[in-house]
């Protein structure tokens, strides 16, 4: 059968509009990749990079930084909570994109469940106007969506921490096996809009954590990110 011209033109268009519009919703507009490592001190790249280390993020008897096969790799030795902070200014959003895993998950962990741990968590701050914690002794904080992934308990759920009730959620995007790499895709600015019930302000930083304070047994976790995207 002989098709015309007209009909392959208008063919060809719209697989062209559709590539377009493809490549569009995929637009990487900021990131953080922890490929080309050169060696030495794995904190002292990571501040090069922007990440300031807090809380257990310096003390080596309970938390190791490593770098394998382009991956950053977080190890709880023991109890402990571990946080890299890095101030970001991206705007335009539209979804976060991670490439990561986990080796071993905290004993126990599940929010579900009331026990708060995990292998790794990627903060996501929202602007700048700080929110109260609920305590004292808990540092006010933007408004902000932890990302992270878990063994058996609910992906896609809203969890609200023991702080930040008005400004905080925890939300599990996978639940991978033991040692694969994952590639988790979540509409940030959709799902801030939704739960906090406003417009999504400008990313104002990232966060990437390690938090087994509350879990049982020795605390042990072990987990490795390879890429953090933002995509408009």
């Amino acid at each position: 059968m002989r098709v015309s011209p007209a009909r392959c033109a208008i063919a060809a268009a719209a697989m062209i509009a559709c590539g377009l519009s493809a490549r569009a919703a995929d637009s990487v507009i900021h990131s953080y990749d922890f490929s080309g490592f050169p060696g030495g001190a794995v904190l002292t790249w990571l501040r090069g990079k922007g990440f300031e280390p807090k809380q257990d993020a310096t003390n080596a008897r309970k938390v190791v930084y490593s770098i394998a096969t382009d991956n950053l790799v977080l190890e709880a030795r023991t109890h402990a909570f571990a946080i890299l902070l890095n101030e970001a200014d991206v705007r335009d959003y539209s979804k976060i994109r991670i490439q990561w895993g986990v080796d071993a998950f905290p004993p126990g962990a599940s929010y579900e469940k009331g026990v708060r741990s995990e292998a790794v968590m990627v903060y996501v701050f929202f602007g700048k106007e700080r929110h109260a914690s609920g305590s004292l002794f808990i540092p006010d904080s933007p408004y902000f969506l932890g990302l992270y992934l878990c063994e058996s308990e609910a992906t896609g759920e809203a969890f609200r921490g023991r702080y930040h009730h008005a400004s905080g959620r925890f939300i599990c995007l996978d639940r991978p096996r033991p040692g694969a790499t994952v590639t988790s895709e979540f509409a940030l600015a959709e799902s801030f809009t939704r739960i906090y019930s406003r417009e999504a302000p400008d990313i104002s930083g990232i966060g990437i954590a390690i938090d087994t304070a509350s879990a049982r047994g020795n605390g042990a976790a072990k987990s490795f990110i390879k890429k953090i995207e933002f995509l408009d």
